[in-house]
């Protein structure tokens, strides 16, 4: 009889040491997620301010439009972005101000397969694919 108790006091010491190790577990898979979201919130904010003012520096030297498009689209793809949308306007006072618009992309573990409950799929886009537009001045 003695024997029986202490082999279900050890079932249950693992079973509660298996709940604690998978809660760990979603613990860190949704910090890693959230991380890796924020880290491609800031990246396409930082990285699409320098890739405009990469273009308007490589217009500076160069005058040529084109150069300095390249300049911007080879900026985000060192930094690992995509780059949506390019544009060139005159300015006020006879400069070219350059608008860059980028897209990164968040690798995330769980986070993406929340796109498959009703109604977040387009919240879940938003967030794992965010999207920054910068001008240079």
């Amino acid at each position: 009889m003695l024997r029986t108790s202490h082999l279900r006091r050890q079932d249950g010491f693992i079973r509660e040491i298996l709940w604690v190790a998978l809660v760990i577990a979603i613990v860190a898979v949704v910090v890693l997620d959230g991380m890796s979201i924020f880290t491609a919130h800031q990246a396409v904010t930082n990285d699409t301010k320098t890739a405009a003012r990469e273009a308007r520096t490589e217009y500076a030297q160069s005058l040529s439009l084109p150069s300095a498009k390249i300049a911007a689209v080879q900026y985000l793809s060192k930094s690992g972005l995509e780059l949506v949308a390019f544009s060139s306007e005159k300015g006020a006072e006879g400069t070219v101000v350059f608008t860059v618009e980028a897209k990164a992309d968040a690798e995330t573990y769980l986070f993406k397969y929340l796109r498959y409950v009703p109604g977040l799929d387009s919240w879940v886009e938003r967030m794992t694919q965010p999207t920054g537009s910068a001008r240079s001045r």
